[in-house]
């Protein structure tokens, strides 16, 4: 059964929590809808290319062939009639990411539906969300669109559509009674991928001719929302950021904590909203040695805001894992880094972030002198990420560990182990690439030095 956790829920529990609020008045937060929203217009033959995508989700085997029958999304006391996503919230251990398609790979209007998982799969099914506005009610409107493959689209909370079928898209070849509301529509597709391509169009029509005037948001809205269109808002909100990182480069940090301050009161659903957070938050404290206001009490909150603003944020994984290091270094809060660390894989699963993590809370154990913990933690990010350069920083930690607690012998195998690897790595699989052949070195000469220690 698919399960459906909310990041910004979670995340406002635990940060108010902290910050002495409450888990109600998260939840609270966390259901209402956005008091303000950006919207974005359809492209000129009023095909929606913005949308709230999630992907993939996987559907019963013996659900192949009849994949429209299937709720991908029911958990949690949600189902595909009922469910209003946000940005963050998972599904299948998948997030729901706000994607802004071009058309610029398979056709003008075609959204390119692999973009949402970043790589290609078979078998499971892409579900695209938009909150769509409409200034008028439109009894006679019409769904209007296609797939590859199989396409299912549900308005309102009804389904108004299904098309159990394998093929490429055809503009249009779908069509529907689809009713729109004066106000706000909440609209569903599901678009099961067999093989081949993964691709989407829709729009509406009423009368033959396309609707121009409705908006997206990819947010859902308050009833009376209001409405910022996407174009000048974030123009004037870059514009702010541009004069907060101008500001920072002088030196002048106070007026770019300012500058930040006002694009966020003014312009919280920006793009560049997300950055500004973050800058805000390095003004305060920085980890990597800038110049900086030196309150890490401020960063930690600045950071702990961003989380439960813009959980779906690629730059959250970022403050996540600064939240945990300034709470371990300079807060020296090791029970409250601890529990940041850990929280990472449960929200960011898929982040490149997560081993390093993991990496980072065994460098915490062993600072603790838990050397259990702090192997079994190493060997779990080797295990999960295997892929990750971090494999090779938790083969030194083991090394480390061992000899910490006193072990010499296993310590010394295991740095001839890690000398090994690093080698290889250093001559085949990065044998073009110096920065990580520099690296790679440091790590055999650290090595070295160990192995020469345990000698002595």
């Amino acid at each position: 059964m698919a399960q459906r956790i909310s990041i910004g829920r979670f995340l406002c529990s635990v940060w108010l929590a902290m910050l002495g609020g409450t888990s109600a008045q998260a939840e609270a937060a966390a259901e209402e809808g956005f008091d303000e929203v950006i919207v974005y217009p359809t492209v000129e033959d009023g095909s929606i290319m913005h949308w709230l995508a999630v992907s993939p989700l996987l559907y019963n085997v013996s659900d192949l062939g009849d994949s429209m029958s299937a709720d991908v999304l029911a958990g949690g006391g949600q189902t595909e009639l009922t469910v209003k996503p946000r940005a963050g919230e998972r599904v299948q251990g998948q997030a729901w990411h706000k994607m802004h398609f071009t058309g610029a790979v398979q056709g003008p209007t075609l959204c390119e539906l692999f973009n949402v998982a970043g790589r290609y799969f078979d078998y499971a099914i892409t579900c695209c969300a938009a909150y769509v506005y409409s200034p008028v009610e439109r009894p006679n409107a019409i769904f209007a669109g296609s797939s590859d493959d199989a396409l299912k689209v549900i308005l309102n909370g009804k389904k108004v559509w299904s098309n159990q079928i394998q093929r490429s898209p055809t503009y249009d070849g779908d069509q529907a009674p689809a009713p729109l509301r004066k106000g706000w529509n909440t609209l569903l597709v599901s678009v099961d991928q067999i093989w081949g391509g993964h691709l989407l169009c829709a729009r509406f029509l009423d009368g033959g001719e396309p609707l121009r005037d409705i908006e997206i948001s990819l947010d859902p809205p308050a009833r009376d929302a209001k409405r910022h269109p996407a174009g000048p808002y974030n123009a004037e909100a870059s514009k702010l950021m541009r004069e907060a990182d101008t500001l920072r480069l002088d030196g002048r940090l106070a007026d770019a904590l300012d500058a930040c301050g006002r694009l966020l009161g003014r312009y919280p659903l920006a793009d560049v909203a997300p950055r500004a957070a973050y800058s805000r938050a390095t003004v305060f404290y920085g980890l990597m040695g800038e110049k900086s206001l030196d309150q890490p009490g401020k960063a930690a909150e600045a950071l702990q805001a961003l989380l439960a603003r813009y959980p779906q944020d690629l730059l959250a994984e970022y403050a996540l894992l600064d939240l945990a290091r300034i709470q371990e270094s300079a807060l020296k809060e090791a029970a409250g880094a601890e529990a940041t660390y850990r929280s990472f894989e449960t929200l960011y699963p898929q982040s490149s972030l997560a081993p390093k993590a993991l990496v980072a809370l065994a460098r915490l154990f062993a600072d603790q002198n838990r050397m259990e913990d702090a192997l079994l933690t190493y060997r779990k990010a080797m295990k999960r990420h295997p892929r990750s350069d971090e494999v090779m920083t938790a083969t030194v930690g083991i090394a480390d560990v061992y000899r910490l607690a006193g072990d010499q012998e296993k310590a010394r195998k295991q740095y001839e182990a890690a000398r090994a690897m690093a080698q290889d790595w250093h001559d085949n699989q990065y044998g073009v690439d110096v920065g990580k052949q520099a690296w790679l070195q440091g790590i055999i000469d650290t090595v070295r030095q160990r192995l020469k220690e345990l000698e002595l």
